[in-house]
């Protein structure tokens, strides 16, 4: 996706100071190329799973609509989602609903659509489901989501299965959730959903995940309830600090197919950062270089408007010159907000820069532009799509 010739940063075969002439800055740069060769390394290491993307990490309509022609399906958690998937041609039966706190529009027009899962948070939301199934007068495959009380080595804002955590149904309300399903007039319990973090890098913590996935669609299989359906979740790491430390799909689908070894059972995946993360990019431009303090910060025209995970989670993202050049010194990359928290990156190495020259951070195709905001009256950050 992304090379220096002649020391110029080119992105897709051609140059990023050719791209950004037309763009304002800050804004996000995707490559469908980058995007296609993610989407054909896990369809073809998971050929039979649903694989539903996360639309959380990223809601561009251009990589929407490539993901629905590579067959992928939609993880969704809002009205707003449910209609972005069905616009990028993805079909109803593909399509999940998530969310801790569906409200009664939303699981309307979810039933209303006929969309292939409803994933059920809370054994208190069970009446709420069906009662609205019932005003709609149709059946509803939905799934349970056990929270299995799992810590997982991730950020603890990312730490979704933990004990204590207000996602998913605790496992001693597990088979209550299960219960009051089977009561349920137009209510079909057909799956059942675990994700325990984001951001894993671990193959370990999916060993755990495996088993725990196993070990429930037995138990409830045994309790006399027909699971078909076994949902995953995402989670899965990508190489941010550019160590090699990534999740590879083919391993992940040894794990799995080891855990329901012998079992009728379908995967159902939820994908986000994996996918896009590594696609996209941010373009910042530099408004001034400030010493002070004994350090050197480099400020640009985007912060933590346009790009909160650092501020949020404290997390490291590689930033990139549009141009190289030497000596190579040790900056901090600030945004223009004013909040202290409002650093891009520390310790970034980084050639002589100046005002108006263009800076580069990586690995920003996830949960970049969806968690942008206006902070000080700023506009959201636009977005070009390359390839």
């Amino acid at each position: 996706m992304l090379a220096y010739h002649d020391h110029e940063l080119w992105v897709e075969g051609q140059p990023l100071r050719a791209l950004a002439a037309g763009m304002p800055t800050p804004f996000y740069l995707y490559s469908l190329p980058a995007l296609d060769q993610r989407a054909q390394r896990l369809r073809a290491a998971f050929p039979d799973a649903w694989v539903a993307f996360a639309y959380k990490a990223n809601r561009h309509p251009v990589l929407l609509r490539r993901l629905a022609e590579h067959g992928f399906g939609a993880d969704v958690v809002s009205l707003g989602e449910l209609h972005a998937a069905r616009a990028a041609g993805v079909p109803p039966e593909k399509i999940i609903l998530n969310g801790n706190a569906k409200t009664r529009d939303e699981l309307r027009a979810a039933i209303r659509m006929q969309v292939g899962l409803i994933q059920l948070d809370a054994r208190e939301e069970v009446p709420r489901v069906a009662q609205v199934a019932s005003e709609e007068e149709r059946s509803v495959a939905v799934g349970l989501r056990i929270n299995p009380g799992l810590d997982v080595d991730t950020h603890p804002h990312l730490q979704v299965g933990a004990a204590g955590s207000h996602f998913g149904i605790p496992p001693d309300q597990v088979l209550e959730a299960a219960r009051a399903v089977a009561d349920a007039a137009f209510l079909e319990l057909r799956g059942l959903h675990l994700h325990v973090g984001s951001q894993l890098t671990d193959e370990a913590a999916f060993e755990v995940l495996a088993r725990e996935a196993a070990t429930w669609y037995r138990r409830l299989r045994a309790a006399g309830h027909a699971i078909e359906v076994v949902n995953v979740g995402g989670g899965w790491g990508i190489d941010y600090a550019g160590e090699g430390r990534e999740i590879a799909p083919e391993a992940l689908a040894r794990i799995f197919a080891r855990a329901f070894a012998g079992e009728s059972v379908r995967l159902a995946l939820e994908p986000g950062r994996w996918l896009v993360g590594p696609i996209g990019v941010l373009v910042v431009r530099v408004v001034q270089v400030k010493r002070a303090w004994g350090r050197v910060f480099v400020a640009v025209d985007g912060g933590m408007n346009a790009l909160l995970r650092p501020a949020l989670y404290a997390a490291r993202h590689r930033i990139l010159p549009a141009r190289l050049g030497e000596p190579v010194t040790r900056v901090d990359v600030v945004g223009p907000n004013c909040e202290s928290a409002d650093v891009l990156a520390r310790d970034v190495p980084l050639p002589p820069v100046a005002e108006g020259d263009l800076l580069v951070v990586l690995d920003a195709g996830a949960y970049g532009q969806t968690m942008a905001n206006t902070y000080n009256a700023r506009p959201l950050p636009p977005a070009l799509v390359v390839g």
